[in-house]
């Protein structure tokens, strides 16, 4: 993989360095491919677009690299259709995680009841 770098650009306003490269590779290269190409922290960094000619090996990617986390927060957005897919997996999780407590304090109840009979056998035992 080859990489050269077309554009490098400083963003003081989005706190961001703006990238155009071109990597040269035999099949397309994925987005940990590219990151890692890039260099940069993976956190900090976003791959925009993955370009190419049919029939060439030359790709055209736009990334972007912020400054820090809270910048990349502050302006990147989540698309709708993930950020419901998250909601929905937390939702879960919150549920499932009620219904093992439940069980926990079933089964403690159960426990407890089984202890108190056993006690109450014990007693009547000794007074024989």
């Amino acid at each position: 993989m080859k990489t050269k770098i077309i554009k490098q650009e400083k963003n003081l306003f989005l706190e961001r360095e703006d990238l155009i490269l071109e990597i040269e590779s035999e099949s397309t290269p994925s987005l940990d491919e590219v990151v890692a190409e890039i260099g940069k922290d993976a956190e900090l960094t976003v791959v925009k677009k993955i370009n190419t000619n049919f029939g060439k090996q030359v790709f055209l990617i736009e990334a972007v690299v912020y400054d820090n986390i809270e910048a990349k927060e502050k302006i990147e957005t989540i698309p709708q259709k993930v950020r419901k897919k998250a909601e929905a997996d937390k939702k879960k999780a919150e549920e499932e995680k009620k219904k093992a407590e439940e069980a926990k304090k079933a089964e403690e109840a159960k426990k407890a009841e089984a202890g108190e009979t056993d006690d109450e056998n014990k007693v009547e035992g000794e007074n024989s």
